[in-house]
């Protein structure tokens, strides 16, 4: 860091020797030897008007003579008619001699050493010796009475004021006292009627109790028979209602669990109320209106004139000033209490009798990336205890209440129906439990009637989940209703009151299209999500016990029996009564496959929609491909399980509208650095104050002017426009984003963990073969066979028949595996030739001539992740015998199959292949004799699954190849080079696990990997390659390899991983642990929450059992074919593991770029501030061209120039940064601010260190500083203008440096281009001779005739006269080459700070440090 300190006090001390600069001194009073300044000449100065007693009196060359035809009048001027002129020299007062004339006007001298502390004086001597007035002395000015002659020299008349008393303030004053008067009545009459029940409420202590205590309405509500009447006669089956805080469910997805935290406080509308209510919204737009009038009228367009209304600009200047901080504490005071103001003006009541509820409940933000900084933690503190205090924390929503035909109040609050209790006197939401059992499922198949419906309809709702999406101009007003908008708008009053209308308008444009953009992408979000949630269709119920056909189905309620059609989405989740339905699940899920669905048993067993039981349940919103009715039946039959917002997919369209807050940690140190930024602006208010004007009214328009700059209202348009810009990229990728603000979040991912089959392997798997068991159980195994005609027929015959698979339209249906090793066995799938056959299997036959026997299925138990196994009782016709074949995973077959059966070498054998990368399954049989003579068809049918498959023995392994997919191995090794730790969490075995990890390169070939299982209820840890047995917790302390680079790899079971959750050991072995196996979904739940307490965790998964995984991850991205699904915040139809690789490219680029914005606009409002105090000590302001340049030209087109850099084409070894106050944006900004606020003093001092400018300086001692567009002709403002553009767009430049993250600065040809143009442009204005585009900027031009004497040809353009006595200010060729070498070497230091120094050598030793001095929290983990 020696580097740039060296010039840092080489500039220092330059400055520290300079004595020229003007340190509160006159300007121009001595050189630069300390000689004084000679006086400058003045050409053309007009005279004043001679006035005399009589025209004898005036000199000959102001004779009052005119030629002929024209008449002298009483200003001095020849007229051809004098009309009404009045006498000049009266100055239009009766203290005026009334015998002054006036002598003739137009006299214009030369002054050759004009002295602007006396030129009043100087002006009238060399006026009255160019006259030849023979006695100057006696020449006196005017007021001088009796005295002849005398210059006219009016008295100023005193600025006009207000009394405050003319009509138009009385009308103000009026309506001020009535609204206040107004406001107080209602507060007084508010107060009087609500004084009984807030009395009441103290008495009984219940108020505002809900927010903390969760009992208000988690108690078990009435019968619902209790509470509505209703005169069904029909006993209706068990039924039970409970409030929907009830968790049926996964806890991790179940949105509604933070109801029990609701407050609910009921209001009255009130006519007094809704007149007070109707003023506040009146007032407001006066205020606007107000300030409106102020700016119009100081632009002359009120009444026609400048200031005709407000009298004088300072006059105008103070009343804009105090309209503008009233109008300013007048919102903000609204927009705080906005949650509340509505409800203010209303009668607050019980709420069971009101016709309006205020819902209220307080919510906590999760803060992700939390780094423990003190400081951030302080502000942290402090914003949390003034939300608090303040109530913001505590979301505020009112609901109107209704009645239903039965009287039943109710509300609907975040799409869920709040019913009124009429004897608990309260609002609940409530759900229908049809049973927990297949049986209690059962006794509804004949519905309810339709009275029993409507009652329900009452209780729940319309089954639709009612997505709001407000109107256009609701969406821009809840966009506008926040204080960063209010700043906005306040700064944006100032800028159009003083004379900065254009830049006024770009920026308001800027801003209005940066907030149209976050509506229009919330809209659409909306409106999308709505389509998701708003399906109604029409279907057949049952009622009555008779069939009504096509009603809608936001009519059905729990209990309803419904007919299934084929190509229609399920309006709600139900359970299948009878029949076989195959329906497709991606856009709940994200599952690509179709699934099937069948009846539910009726029998005694237990009901469980996400276990056992979910092969019997429909869920809303998928789609039915097919639908095939039982044996002898005409329809499908379901009954209703849950409507609306109940269901599944309400639960997700629920999780998705009302989200937990999220705050990133760039949030939080944004929010600190705004505090910085706040104070540091307050100091310079004060500055501005004192150095223009000493605290006059023209000073606090500059001081909210440098307050404006140092905190940019483009910033947060800067974070919108590259958030679109980055989900519009990943768009293009086919990845869809539903949660914008994870984008950024991506880009800190430090572990991603990825499913198995499906993810990383190939969507199918390879039927790899069969092995036999050995006749005896010590004997080997016997090879392996493919051959389906030459592998034995018992184990074919299992393999081709124990499975789900069904058939739709010539397609196969059903699970990956069984549809791979049905094919394979080359068998038929037919229709059952009679009703108690399930399905017809045909195998192939040996030869033409011997067709082969069908064998029917009898009764199938399909596969439950639970039990891990299926199993059915077929009926071989050969034979006539039954065959009952049980396969699963290998663990769980040895579990229930015969012991006796297992060989010796059954663990070794599976193992083996498992290692080969196989996904071993094990088949078991059992004979039960021939049908009709050892079992009948109707015991079969009455048997239950564990009474079917026990006695099995085992008979052999089916194998199946796990192919990686192509590209899985090389974005593995893209996310290690990326520093992303990758793990493995699988339901698959842990061996094949191992073995895929080896081959995609997660565990290196090099790597031992011992395996963690339970045993004889412990946890054993043996090495998967030599069984041995070994000691965990030693092995790793014994552990050497470098951080990184270690030779040992943990794997564990789900046994294992849920007893060290248990023994609370896990989290010591979870960094050290790559693959996960055998984890069911809650289990993968639970592994994600784990590692995303270790950092930013991600999740790929391709649905089904990974949605509660993909739903928990910081970030989750779902392989899903569909266009629109909910999994997860991030889904991509383009199946491949590089989307992830693809995804945190595009995050990293993201969040860089959103630093870079942050970056430049901080640099932005920096130089700007620094340059603003350094102009305004000199009283000099540049020329408007220069602002509108700057901040119309180069801040917008910079920034969004930034936001198109591209992502790097490879992840680094490294994330960027999340913090705004961290080190490196630090040292980026402040070291650029430096440099650059040195440069800049020193241009200055540089300058007064000139021969040809000294004595030469700007004197605004005669200046009106409002006239702030008047105070740029000269070289200060000049010079320090040249330097600070090629500051601001060279700042643009050296943030888009790094491409670590972001490709390389240059291909960012939006940038490069818009930086090259304003290069030549402002290197022309440097450089140039006087030209029509320099003389726009007044750059190196001047006055016509003043250029004229300088040698240059008269321009032939239009230049207005300069407003300084030297009338030009063109540099010197040579200083302009000196000045331009010295810009350039501005940029070029700023560019080896950024580059060099920043991003090159002080990266690569904070990552030395780091690797070598690890932060206390930071958690190192391998690769």
């Amino acid at each position: 860091m020696k580097g740039p300190i060296v010039p840092i006090l080489a500039l220092f001390l330059l400055v520290r020797s300079l004595h020229a600069l003007p340190l509160f001194e006159i300007a121009n009073q001595y050189d630069r030897q300390g000689n004084t300044c000679p006086l400058r000449s003045k050409a053309n100065v007009a005279c004043p008007l001679l006035c005399v007693t009589d025209h004898s009196q005036c000199p000959p060359s102001l004779a009052p003579s005119c030629p002929p035809g024209l008449l002298f009048c009483n200003d001095g001027t020849c007229q051809s008619s004098c009309g009404s002129i009045p006498n000049a020299c009266m100055c239009d007062s009766t203290l005026a001699a009334s015998n002054y004339l006036p002598c003739a006007a137009g006299q214009m001298i030369n002054i050759t050493h004009f002295d602007p502390t006396n030129q009043v004086a100087q002006t009238q001597t060399l006026c009255a010796t160019n006259a030849q007035i023979q006695n100057v002395s006696q020449t006196s000015a005017w007021g001088s009475l009796h005295q002849s002659p005398v210059w006219l020299t009016c008295p100023v008349p005193p600025d006009p004021t207000f009394s405050f008393l003319e009509p138009m303030w009385v009308v103000v004053w009026s309506f001020t006292v009535w609204e206040a008067i107004l406001l107080a009545l209602w507060h007084l009459y508010k107060t009087t009627k609500e004084a009984k029940f807030h009395r009441e409420n103290k008495v009984s202590g219940s108020y505002k109790t809900s927010l903390k205590s969760p009992n208000i309405i988690n108690e078990k509500s009435l019968s619902l028979s209790d509470m509505a009447s209703h005169d069904s006669k029909e006993k209706l089956p068990r039924q039970s209602v409970d409030t929907i805080l009830r968790n049926d469910g996964d806890s991790n997805i179940d949105s509604h669990k933070e109801s029990d935290r609701l407050l609910f406080r009921g209001f009255h509308a009130n006519l007094f109320g809704f007149l007070a209510f109707g003023s506040v919204v009146v007032v407001s737009l006066l205020f606007l209106v107000f300030l409106g009038c102020l700016v119009s009228d100081n632009y002359g367009q009120l009444s026609g004139a400048e200031q005709p209304v407000f009298l004088t600009s300072d006059m105008s200047s103070k009343i804009f000033c105090a309209v503008w901080h009233i109008s300013a504490a007048w919102f903000s005071l609204l927009l705080l209490k906005r949650k509340h103001i509505r409800n203010y003006f209303r009668i607050e009541s019980y709420a069971y009798q009101c016709a309006f509820v205020q819902v209220e409940r307080r919510q906590e933000e999760i803060v992700f990336l939390n780094d423990g900084n003190t400081w951030t933690a302080r502000i942290s503190l402090l914003e949390q205890q003034v939300v608090k205090r303040l109530g913001m924390d505590i979301l505020v929503d009112t609901c109107p209440v209704y009645t239903t035909e039965n009287k039943l109040g109710y509300f609907e609050y975040q799409c869920m129906r709040y019913v009124l209790n009429t004897e608990k006197k309260r609002f609940e939401p409530y759900t229908f439990q049809l049973g927990s059992t297949n049986s209690e499922i059962h006794a509804w198949s004949k519905g309810h009637t339709t009275t029993e419906a409507k009652r329900r309809q009452d209780f729940l709702g319309p089954n639709i989940i009612p997505v709001i999406v407000p109107s256009v101009f609701w969406a821009i007003v809840q966009e506008f209703s926040s204080f960063i908008y209010l700043y906005q708008m306040m700064c944006m009053w100032v800028w159009y009151y003083f004379q900065y209308y254009p830049m006024g308008i770009v920026q308001t444009t800027i801003i209005l299209l940066s907030a149209f953009i976050r509506v229009f992408l919330r809209l659409r979000a909306e409106r999308r999500i709505k389509e998701m949630a708003e399906d109604v269709v029409n279907v057949n119920v049952l009622r009555d016990n008779e069939w009504i056909e096509n009603i809608s189905s936001a009519t059905l309620t729990p209990g309803d029996v419904f007919e299934v059609s084929e190509h229609t989405k399920l309006p709600c989740d139900a359970v299948v009564l009878s029949g076989t339905i195959i329906v497709n699940e991606s856009s709940l899920t994200g599952e690509a496959m179709p699934i099937r669905k069948i009846a539910a048993p009726n029998n005694s067993a237990p009901y469980t929609v996400h276990d056992a039981s979910n092969i019997n349940s429909l869920f809303a919103g998928t789609l039915v491909s097919q639908a095939i009715p039982s044996h002898g039946q005409s329809r499908v039959i379901a009954v209703v399980l849950k409507t609306g917002i109940t269901s599944e997919k309400g639960t997700l369209i629920h999780k998705i509208l009302f989200p937990a807050p999220v705050s990133f940690i760039f949030h939080e140190h944004l929010k600190m650095a705004i505090s910085i930024l706040l104070i540091w602006g307050l100091v310079a208010f004060a500055l501005s104050l004192y150095l223009m004007g000493r605290g006059n009214i023209t000073s606090w328009f500059y001081g909210v002017f440098v307050m404006s700059e140092i905190f940019s209202p483009l910033l947060p348009a800067a974070f919108t426009i590259n958030q679109s810009v980055c989900a519009a990229r990943l768009r293009k990728k086919k990845i869809l984003c539903i949660d914008l603000p994870r984008i950024n979040l991506s880009g800190k991912v430090r572990i991603f963990c990825f499913d198995k089959t499906g993810t990383l392997t190939r969507e199918g798997l390879e039927f790899y073969g069969g092995v036999v068991t050995p006749s005896l159980t010590t004997q080997p195994f016997e090879e392996r066979e493919q051959d389906p005609l030459k592998m034995d027929p018992l184990i074919a015959m299992g393999i081709a028949t124990c499975h789900a698979v069904t058939r739709t339209k010539d397609q196969y249906i059903g699970n990956p595996v069984d549809i791979e090793s049905f094919n394979a066995m080359r068998w038929e799938l037919s229709m059952p030739s009679e009703t108690a056959y399930l399905d017809t299997l045909v195998p192939p036959s040996v030869s033409p001539n011997h067709p082969s026997s069908p064998v029917h299925i009898l009764q199938r138990f399909e596969f439950v992740h639970a039990r891990a196994s299926q199993s059915v009782a077929v009926l071989d016709t050969a034979t006539n015998k039954v065959h009952v074949f049980l396969k699963g995973s290998f663990e769980r077959v040895k579990h229930l199959a015969l012991p006796e059966s297992i060989p010796t070498q059954y663990d070794a054998v599976a193992a083996s292949y498992a290692q080969e990368g196989c996904y071993v399954l094990a088949l078991a049989h059992r004979d039960m004799g021939q049908l009709g003579q050892d079992i009948t068809m109707e015991e079969i049918k009455k048997m239950t699954r564990d009474e079917m498959e026990a006695s099995c023995g085992f008979v052999g392994f089916v194998l199946f190849r796990n192919m990686l997919k192509h590209d899985t191995t090389e974005a593995i090794a893209a996310l290690k080079g990326g520093d992303v730790r990758t793990v493995m969490i699988t339901g698959d075995t842990a061996l094949t696990g191992i073995f895929i990890a080896r081959q995609c390169g997660m565990v290196a070939a090099d790597q031992r990997v011992l395996l963690g299982d339970v045993k004889e209820d412990r946890v054993v840890w043996h090495d998967v390659d030599t069984e041995e047995q070994l000691d965990v917790k030693e092995v790793l302390k014994q552990e050497t390899g470098e951080a990184g680079k270690s030779k040992l790899e943990l794997a564990m079971t789900g046994k294992a991983f849920e007893a060290l959750c248990e023994l609370g050991e896990v989290r010591s072995y979870l960094l050290h642990t790559r693959m996960f196996a055998r984890m069911t979904p809650n289990n993968k739940v639970d592994c994600v929450q784990l590692h995303m307490e270790k950092g930013v965790t991600a999740m790929c998964g391709d649905g089904g059992n990974d949605c509660g995984a993909l739903r928990a991850a910081h970030v989750g991205m779902a392989l899903s074919e569909a266009e629109a699904s909910i999994v997860s915040p991030f889904s991509t139809s383009d199946r491949s593991i590089m989307q992830c690789v693809e995804l945190l490219k595009q995050g990293r680029s993201a969040l860089a770029t959103s630093f870079a914005n942050y970056k430049f606009l901080i640099l932005y409002g920096e130089c700007m501030a620094f340059w603003e105090l350094i102009m305004f000590y000199f009283t000099v302001i540049a020329p408007q061209p220069i602002w509108i340049t700057i901040d119309g030209f180069i801040t917008t087109t910079m920034t969004f120039a930034i936001t198109q850099a591209q992502p790097a084409k490879h992840l680094g070894p490294s994330r960027p940064t999340a913090k705004p106050l961290g080190t490196y944006t630090l040292a980026s900004c402040l070291g650029v601010i430096f440099i650059n606020f040195w440069f800049l003093v020193s241009s200055v001092a540089w300058l007064f260190q000139q021969d040809w400018f000294v004595c030469n300086e700007f004197d605004s001692s005669s200046i009106d500083s409002a006239k702030w567009w008047l105070l740029g002709d000269n070289y200060e403002a000049e010079v320090i203008s040249l330097v600070i553009i090629f500051q601001f767009f060279n700042s643009g430049a050296i943030v888009n440096f790094g491409s670590v993250f972001r490709q390389s600065w240059w291909r960012n040809y939006i940038l490069v281009f818009i930086w090259t143009c304003f290069f030549v442009s402002t290197s022309f204005l440097t450089l140039a001779d006087p030209n029509p585009y320099s003389c726009i900027f007044r750059i190196n031009c001047g006055s016509p005739s003043v250029l004229q004497d300088l040698g240059y040809p008269l321009p032939w353009w239009k230049i207005e006269p300069y407003n300084s006595p030297l009338g030009h200010n063109v540099l010197p060729v040579w200083f302009r080459w000196q000045l331009w070498g010295f810009i350039l070497a501005n940029c070029l230091v700023n560019i080896i700070w950024e580059r060099v120094i920043v991003l090159w050598l002080g990266r690569q030793w904070a990552i030395r440090r780091n690797k070598n001095n690890p932060k206390n929290k930071r958690i190192m983990f391998k690769l």
